[in-house]
């Protein structure tokens, strides 16, 4: 398995990476999900021990390690006020936000050696233009390293370009709930559930936003300006910030003229195209540091800097083409 996944499930198209259980062309239902995606394991709080040569084995009493259970591997340290959400009650939860119980899984996985885990699952789709569709799913991020919330929120993927997880997270966290693991963290569950149930409506809500922007013509001279607020440069910039700013609005600009999707009819110089360009780039080219680069960008279209990119992009976006 990749070095960025440890485990995952996918129906569909092959994920970016290329791994994972393909299970069919068609979403699976939950009892068939956790087990394919490799989730079907539980977590427990453990003492915490230390050892010097002068005094021996010392009780750590402030802290717990949360381990999975199955094969003992620790997954992170927890205060005394954590309460471990496990997988099974994760999928539980996306299941009872579908009236009919039968909401099917796209993707599920765990990322960080296990440390954090994500559950997508699709509600139904709806038709921008004719021959673009976007899938409207539900995005379930959660962790089990004492440090990561339980997060889920609605996001919308273009179908053409539907073949990933980290694809579905480009409308990031302008929605949903984040609740920290303490004792009460399944009280405020059953609270979300309500609440997100009753947003549920806003996707047709989004659909029509979607078209509007369809439907709005975007000129070149404001995908110019789009692409010089997105990647500002000052009067004292450095030749490097300048050229770094410019290398980008060229990616940028490639994406919006021949990205995925761009062929379809009513795509191209529309403010939709400019839109799609913007959540292309977060998922595909954003930069990220350090090592397991897959994970951090996950990461970052989640809860960093990538979903911030889209928010700010399409705020300016919106303000360009009124």
């Amino acid at each position: 398995m990749s070095a960025h996944v440890e485990t995952m499930m996918y129906a569909g198209a092959t994920p970016w990476h290329g791994f994972g259980t393909y299970v069919g062309d068609e979403d699976i239902l939950s009892d068939e999900a956790i087990i394919r995606a490799g989730l079907d394991w539980e977590v427990g709080l453990k003492p915490l021990f230390s050892h010097t040569d002068e005094h021996g084995v010392i009780d750590i009493t402030s802290h717990e390690a949360i381990v999975r259970l199955s094969d003992g591997k620790p997954l992170g340290i927890s205060s005394p006020n954590y309460y471990p959400v496990q997988n099974r009650e994760s999928f539980d939860f996306l299941d009872a936000l579908v009236e009919d119980g039968e909401v099917r899984y796209h993707t599920a996985g765990a990322l960080f050696g296990g440390a954090k885990v994500w559950l997508l699952a699709k509600a139904h789709e709806s038709e921008i233009i004719p021959g673009d569709k976007i899938d409207h799913y539900l995005l379930l991020y959660t962790g089990h390293d004492g440090k990561t919330k339980f997060r889920c929120f609605f996001t919308n993927v273009r179908v053409v370009c539907a073949n990933t997880a980290r694809i579905a997270l480009m409308e990031g966290l302008r929605s949903g709930i984040g609740i920290r693991h303490t004792k009460n963290v399944m009280h405020r569950i059953e609270d979300a559930r309500e609440a997100l149930g009753m947003a549920r409506h806003s996707f047709d809500e989004n659909a029509r936003f979607f078209r509007e922007l369809a439907d709005t013509p975007f000129s070149m001279k404001q995908w110019v300006e789009l692409c010089e607020r997105t990647f500002p440069t000052e009067d004292d910039s450095g030749k490097v910030a300048v050229t770094r700013a410019e290398n980008n609005r060229r990616v940028l600009t490639n994406l919006y003229m021949d990205g995925r999707g761009t062929n379809i009819p009513g795509v191209r110089g529309t403010a939709w195209g400019a839109y799609n360009a913007l959540t292309e780039y977060s998922s595909y080219q954003f930069p990220t540091r350090g090592s397991n680069g897959d994970e951090r960008r996950f990461a970052s279209l989640v809860e960093g800097p990538s979903a911030k990119f889209v928010q700010t992009g399409t705020k300016a976006l919106l303000e360009i083409a009124a």
